[in-house]
């Protein structure tokens, strides 16, 4: 019985495969979409102040310093950055 738990990654991407599929058919009966970034989206590199790319951030770096003097949590400007990613893509397909 213990050898059915080593079920590994697949078993995790399969459930969150499973969620997307749910989340965007109840989207579609409401009328509304589900907008996907892109798998390589450097949401967490980017600037969300002044779109200024740091190409050297380790994942030990908790917040994000920009030339420009923002300074915010990274997991906020990946945030921030997702956001206008999905209404950039939302407003090429409207």
């Amino acid at each position: 019985m213990a050898g059915g738990l080593h079920l590994g990654k697949g078993v995790h991407d399969n459930g969150y495969g499973l969620f997307l599929s749910m989340l965007e058919y109840k989207l579609e009966e409401q009328g509304k979409y589900l907008i996907k970034a892109d798998r390589y989206f450097a949401s967490s590199k980017i600037c969300s102040v002044c779109g200024n790319k740091k190409e050297e951030l380790s994942l030990s770096d908790r917040i994000y310093y920009c030339e420009c003097g923002n300074r915010m949590d990274r997991d906020v400007n990946a945030a921030v950055n997702i956001m206008k990613e999905g209404k950039r893509i939302f407003a090429e397909c409207a």
